[in-house]
């Protein structure tokens, strides 16, 4: 079964927002064992709209669209639709309820049977919209599936959640189960995986499925596509790839099998050992403690943290000592030391990360140059240590990079807790 995907909305080829129904969408298909087999991305115009349809309608068994449902003169999704199937745009009473629900939902008065939430081209059926006003719809002409639903991504996840699957049950191929292995690693860039360190991996790994390679931050994640008869041949083939990374040169530079983010690897792992961490935060400016705090269960394990960001707050609030900042510099191992047992002392926690860098463009020096940053741990009970790295990018990429080689620091800490 193959399904297209519509993203239809000019503010995002203007860069005004970014898109995010594309992986909402592929993260959601996955769990159903389907994929997206092509996606394109339209203007709010009737052209482009049809263009894109013309394509994927020819090409793909279900068309998913989103975006262009709202109540403004740019939004013509619905006659786009009717005009490209050649179907007229009618009042349709079942839409006029499901469009006054929604507005009920919310405490709001429905404007009248004339709004353009009433009206859908001949042959479409309305959906529910659980967390916006906007009716989503569909048709099904018993081969071809088209489904529309608003572009605001917690609305078009909604009605993923609540409606696709019913819609286009009696479709799916029972025949086989899908699944990924994802093996996510670090510090080693990719042409170093496939040409030095694991030659032949991705042939080996291309036995069990599609293979694919994307760099991320300070690593590169493998995926292998699996398909399998059933659950005992899907994990016999998860078994083996496990079985070829664990016995290759490349383990010691994976952190994680599977889809997982650091940061809910750390709390999940943290809050498993009842361990509780901050950070004392320079050069990243809080870009840790924002990653943390996007998890949910971090208030289990995260204590808080300090952006030490000038030398009087490192010295008045963290107790690193003048003479520290003034023979070492605020960049420094003695310094990242001192951040990190200052923090964990006054904090009570089981570890601290500190971190102390140039991000740049200004600052530097002949030990330290842009790009540098100093990485301090203090755990329960241990001496602080602390491990310089050097970088390259810009300022925006090297606080990047710096708060994930500090999060790869805390998860190091929080696997060897005990």
């Amino acid at each position: 079964m193959k399904i297209g995907f519509l993203i239809i909305g000019s503010e995002v080829l203007d860069g005004k927002i970014t898109d995010a129904n594309t992986k909402l969408l592929a993260d959601f298909l996955k769990t159903h064992h389907l994929e997206i087999n092509e996606a394109f991305v339209a203007r709010d115009r009737a052209k482009a709209i049809s263009e894109a349809l013309q394509t994927l309608w020819a090409q793909n068994d279900i068309v998913i669209t989103s975006g262009g449902l709202g109540p403004t003169k740019d939004d013509i999704t619905k006659e786009t639709l009717a005009a490209f199937l050649d179907r007229a745009l009618i009042y349709s009473k079942h839409s006029h309820h499901v469009a006054e629900e929604n507005y009920k939902r919310f405490e709001r008065p429905f404007p009248g049977k004339d709004h353009g939430y009433c009206y859908l081209p001949e042959g479409f059926f309305p959906l529910s919209n659980r967390t916006g006003l906007a009716p989503g719809f569909y048709t099904d002409n018993g081969k071809k599936l088209l489904f529309s639903a608003p572009g605001v991504p917690r609305e078009f996840k909604s009605m993923l959640e609540e409606h696709f699957i019913g819609l286009i049950a009696e479709r799916m191929d029972k025949t086989y189960i899908r699944d990924n292995v994802i093996i996510r690693t670090k510090g080693i860039p990719e042409e170093k995986i496939f040409a030095e360190i694991v030659p032949g991996l991705w042939e080996q790994l291309e036995e069990f499925g599609e293979v694919s390679s994307l760099p991320i931050i300070m690593g590169v994640d493998i995926g292998v596509k699996l398909k399998a008869r059933n659950l005992d041949e899907m994990s016999s083939k998860v078994a083996a790839i496990h079985h070829i990374i664990d016995t290759s040169a490349l383990r010691p530079n994976v952190w994680h099998y599977g889809p997982e983010s650091l940061e809910e690897k750390i709390v999940v792992l943290a809050n498993q050992k009842k361990i509780k961490f901050g950070f004392a935060e320079s050069a990243t400016g809080g870009l840790c403690s924002h990653r943390i705090t996007s998890i949910s269960g971090s208030s289990q394990c995260f204590m808080g943290s300090v952006i030490c960001y000038d030398e009087k707050v490192k010295e008045h609030i963290l107790g690193v000592s003048a003479k520290t900042l003034k023979e070492c510099t605020a960049v420094s191992l003695v310094c990242a030391n001192e951040m990190a047992t200052g923090l964990r002392d006054k904090f009570s926690v089981d570890i601290a990360i500190s971190i102390t860098g140039f991000a740049g463009p200004g600052g530097g020096n002949d030990k330290y140059p842009v790009g540098s940053v100093c990485i301090g741990r203090a755990v329960k009970n241990t001496p602080a240590q602390a491990h310089d790295f050097h970088f390259k990018g810009d300022r925006e990429l090297l606080k990047q990079r710096f708060a994930q080689a500090a999060l790869h620091a805390l998860l190091e800490e929080v696997e060897q807790f005990s």
